[in-house]
Protein backbone atom coordinates (compact mmCIF):
# COMPACT_ATOMS: atom_id res chain seq x y z
CA UNK A 1 0.00 0.00 0.00
CA UNK A 2 1.23 3.23 -1.17
CA UNK A 3 1.48 5.87 1.54
CA UNK A 4 1.47 9.35 1.11
CA UNK A 5 4.47 10.40 3.01
CA UNK A 6 5.67 14.13 4.58
CA UNK A 7 9.34 13.91 5.51
CA UNK A 8 10.27 17.60 7.57
CA UNK A 9 14.26 18.27 8.43
CA UNK A 10 16.39 21.18 8.44
CA UNK A 11 19.17 18.63 7.84
CA UNK A 12 18.86 18.54 3.37
CA UNK A 13 21.48 15.70 3.46
CA UNK A 14 19.38 13.48 5.94
CA UNK A 15 15.91 14.69 4.03
CA UNK A 16 17.44 13.74 0.49
CA UNK A 17 18.31 10.48 2.26
CA UNK A 18 14.81 9.20 2.99
CA UNK A 19 13.10 11.07 0.16
CA UNK A 20 15.86 8.47 -2.21
CA UNK A 21 14.39 5.32 0.48
CA UNK A 22 11.03 5.82 0.95
CA UNK A 23 10.43 7.11 -2.89
CA UNK A 24 10.23 3.83 -4.53
CA UNK A 25 7.05 3.03 -2.68
CA UNK A 26 5.56 5.65 -1.45
CA UNK A 27 4.31 9.30 -2.73
CA UNK A 28 6.73 11.57 -0.51
CA UNK A 29 6.90 14.97 -0.03
CA UNK A 30 9.53 16.93 1.70
CA UNK A 31 10.59 20.11 3.41
CA UNK A 32 12.93 21.80 5.39
CA UNK A 33 10.91 23.93 7.96
CA UNK A 34 8.05 23.27 10.39
CA UNK A 35 6.03 26.00 9.88
CA UNK A 36 6.06 25.49 6.00
CA UNK A 37 5.37 21.64 6.80
CA UNK A 38 2.05 22.86 8.47
CA UNK A 39 1.34 25.06 5.79
CA UNK A 40 1.57 21.54 3.43
CA UNK A 41 -0.98 20.00 5.48
CA UNK A 42 -3.76 22.24 5.04
CA UNK A 43 -3.74 21.98 1.27
CA UNK A 44 -2.86 18.39 1.39
CA UNK A 45 -3.57 15.00 3.11
CA UNK A 46 -0.60 12.67 4.06
CA UNK A 47 -1.03 9.35 5.49
CA UNK A 48 2.21 9.22 7.63
CA UNK A 49 4.67 12.74 8.47
CA UNK A 50 8.12 11.84 9.82
CA UNK A 51 9.75 15.35 11.18
CA UNK A 52 12.47 16.25 13.63
CA UNK A 53 12.02 17.58 17.03
CA UNK A 54 14.16 20.73 16.45
CA UNK A 55 13.98 22.96 13.78
CA UNK A 56 13.55 26.59 13.32
CA UNK A 57 10.51 28.08 12.52
CA UNK A 58 8.41 25.66 14.22
CA UNK A 59 9.66 22.50 16.23
CA UNK A 60 9.07 18.90 15.70
CA UNK A 61 6.07 19.33 18.47
CA UNK A 62 4.56 22.18 16.88
CA UNK A 63 4.16 20.47 13.91
CA UNK A 64 3.03 17.45 15.65
CA UNK A 65 -0.44 19.40 17.24
CA UNK A 66 -1.05 21.64 14.33
CA UNK A 67 -0.99 18.96 11.59
CA UNK A 68 -3.22 16.64 14.38
CA UNK A 69 -5.66 19.28 14.65
CA UNK A 70 -5.88 19.17 10.79
CA UNK A 71 -6.21 15.61 10.51
CA UNK A 72 -6.83 13.63 13.31
CA UNK A 73 -6.10 10.55 10.82
CA UNK A 74 -2.83 11.43 10.28
CA UNK A 75 0.41 9.47 12.07
CA UNK A 76 3.48 11.27 13.25
CA UNK A 77 7.16 10.34 13.87
CA UNK A 78 9.53 12.42 15.63
CA UNK A 79 13.25 11.82 15.39
CA UNK A 80 15.18 13.10 18.77
CA UNK A 81 18.59 13.89 19.43
CA UNK A 82 19.22 11.54 22.80
CA UNK A 83 19.44 14.90 24.56
CA UNK A 84 15.81 15.98 23.96
CA UNK A 85 14.35 12.01 24.20
CA UNK A 86 12.04 13.37 27.49
CA UNK A 87 10.52 15.62 24.95
CA UNK A 88 10.09 12.61 22.11
CA UNK A 89 7.99 10.57 25.05
CA UNK A 90 6.07 13.67 26.10
CA UNK A 91 5.21 13.98 22.60
CA UNK A 92 3.96 10.37 22.39
CA UNK A 93 1.68 10.83 25.09
CA UNK A 94 0.12 14.14 23.04
CA UNK A 95 -0.35 11.43 20.27
CA UNK A 96 2.56 10.89 18.33
CA UNK A 97 2.91 7.49 16.76
CA UNK A 98 6.30 6.36 17.54
CA UNK A 99 9.70 8.48 17.68
CA UNK A 100 13.52 7.61 16.66
CA UNK A 101 16.52 9.03 18.07
CA UNK A 102 19.85 10.08 16.04
CA UNK A 103 22.50 8.58 14.80
CA UNK A 104 19.80 5.72 13.41
CA UNK A 105 19.93 3.36 11.02
CA UNK A 106 17.63 3.47 7.87
CA UNK A 107 16.55 0.41 8.18
CA UNK A 108 15.11 1.26 11.71
CA UNK A 109 13.63 3.78 10.65
CA UNK A 110 11.37 1.46 7.54
CA UNK A 111 10.27 -0.96 10.40
CA UNK A 112 8.68 2.12 11.99
CA UNK A 113 7.56 3.33 8.81
CA UNK A 114 6.02 -0.38 7.96
CA UNK A 115 4.43 -0.31 11.15
CA UNK A 116 2.65 2.59 10.43
CA UNK A 117 1.76 1.35 6.81
CA UNK A 118 0.05 -1.34 8.53
CA UNK A 119 -1.52 0.69 11.32
CA UNK A 120 -3.31 2.91 8.46
CA UNK A 121 -4.40 -0.23 6.32
CA UNK A 122 -6.12 -1.67 9.28
CA UNK A 123 -7.75 2.15 10.60
CA UNK A 124 -9.09 2.41 6.37
CA UNK A 125 -10.55 -1.53 6.97
CA UNK A 126 -11.91 -0.79 10.17
CA UNK A 127 -13.43 2.57 8.64
CA UNK A 128 -15.35 1.03 5.49
CA UNK A 129 -16.13 -2.09 7.82
CA UNK A 130 -17.98 0.21 10.02
CA UNK A 131 -19.73 2.64 6.49
CA UNK A 132 -20.68 -1.17 5.15
CA UNK A 133 -22.51 -1.85 8.38
CA UNK A 134 -24.03 1.39 8.77
CA UNK A 135 -25.52 1.11 5.16
CA UNK A 136 -26.36 -2.34 5.21
CA UNK A 137 -28.45 -1.51 8.91
CA UNK A 138 -30.05 1.35 7.22
CA UNK A 139 -31.25 -0.80 3.99
CA UNK A 140 -32.65 -3.47 6.35
CA UNK A 141 -34.54 -0.67 8.23
CA UNK A 142 -36.07 0.46 5.37
CA UNK A 143 -36.87 -3.02 3.66
CA UNK A 144 -38.26 -3.90 7.56
CA UNK A 145 -40.48 -0.63 7.11
CA UNK A 146 -41.25 -0.88 3.71
CA UNK A 147 -42.81 -4.77 4.62
CA UNK A 148 -44.75 -3.24 7.63
CA UNK A 149 -46.78 -0.94 5.61
CA UNK A 150 -47.02 -3.96 2.69
CA UNK A 151 -48.26 -6.64 5.10
CA UNK A 152 -51.57 -4.78 5.19
CA UNK A 153 -52.15 -4.15 1.81
CA UNK A 154 -53.47 -6.58 -0.82
CA UNK A 155 -51.37 -7.52 -3.63
CA UNK A 156 -53.58 -5.35 -5.75
CA UNK A 157 -52.48 -2.40 -4.15
CA UNK A 158 -48.93 -2.62 -4.58
CA UNK A 159 -47.06 -0.26 -7.08
CA UNK A 160 -45.79 -2.76 -10.31
CA UNK A 161 -42.19 -1.45 -10.24
CA UNK A 162 -41.82 -0.48 -6.22
CA UNK A 163 -38.19 -1.84 -4.87
CA UNK A 164 -38.29 -3.79 -1.60
CA UNK A 165 -35.15 -2.14 -1.14
CA UNK A 166 -32.89 0.83 -2.62
CA UNK A 167 -29.20 -0.08 -3.39
CA UNK A 168 -27.49 -2.94 -4.25
CA UNK A 169 -28.13 -4.94 -1.37
CA UNK A 170 -31.44 -6.49 -2.20
CA UNK A 171 -32.23 -5.53 -5.98
CA UNK A 172 -35.42 -7.17 -6.76
CA UNK A 173 -38.83 -5.59 -7.55
CA UNK A 174 -42.22 -5.62 -7.15
CA UNK A 175 -42.89 -5.76 -10.97
CA UNK A 176 -45.42 -8.31 -12.75
CA UNK A 177 -42.56 -8.57 -15.22
CA UNK A 178 -39.14 -10.09 -14.52
CA UNK A 179 -36.67 -8.72 -16.72
CA UNK A 180 -33.74 -10.70 -15.27
CA UNK A 181 -35.36 -13.96 -15.48
CA UNK A 182 -34.57 -17.50 -13.40
CA UNK A 183 -30.89 -16.62 -12.56
CA UNK A 184 -31.70 -13.12 -11.16
CA UNK A 185 -34.78 -14.62 -8.79
CA UNK A 186 -32.27 -17.38 -7.31
CA UNK A 187 -29.46 -14.92 -6.65
CA UNK A 188 -31.86 -12.67 -4.95
CA UNK A 189 -33.29 -15.42 -2.61
CA UNK A 190 -29.63 -16.28 -1.79
CA UNK A 191 -29.11 -12.95 -0.62
CA UNK A 192 -32.52 -13.14 1.85
CA UNK A 193 -31.45 -16.58 2.82
CA UNK A 194 -27.73 -15.27 4.14
CA UNK A 195 -30.00 -12.28 5.84
CA UNK A 196 -32.37 -14.97 7.73
CA UNK A 197 -29.17 -17.06 8.85
CA UNK A 198 -27.33 -13.74 9.97
CA UNK A 199 -30.30 -12.79 12.29
CA UNK A 200 -30.68 -9.42 9.97
CA UNK A 201 -34.31 -10.81 9.03
CA UNK A 202 -37.07 -12.52 10.74
CA UNK A 203 -38.48 -15.64 9.42
CA UNK A 204 -41.81 -13.44 8.84
CA UNK A 205 -40.18 -10.65 6.74
CA UNK A 206 -38.12 -13.92 5.07
CA UNK A 207 -41.18 -15.73 3.97
CA UNK A 208 -42.92 -12.43 2.72
CA UNK A 209 -40.02 -11.69 0.90
CA UNK A 210 -39.90 -14.97 -0.76
CA UNK A 211 -43.30 -14.85 -1.62
CA UNK A 212 -42.85 -11.68 -3.23
CA UNK A 213 -39.95 -13.27 -5.35
CA UNK A 214 -41.75 -16.60 -6.35
CA UNK A 215 -44.78 -14.66 -7.39
CA UNK A 216 -42.80 -12.06 -9.66
CA UNK A 217 -41.57 -15.01 -11.05
CA UNK A 218 -44.43 -16.57 -11.91
CA UNK A 219 -45.92 -13.81 -13.52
Amino acid sequence: MKLRLLIVDDDRTLLSALKTVFDQENDVTVCNDGKKAIDLCRNEKFDLIITDLMMPGANGLEVLTETRKIDPDSLVVLITGFASLETAVQAIREGAYDYITKPFKLEEIKIIVNNAREKIRLIRENKKLIDDLKNAYEQLNMMKKLLEINSDKSEENIEDDRPVIAGSMLPFYYSSTVSNGKTSILDNLERISDLKERGLLTGKEFELCKSKLFNSMGQ
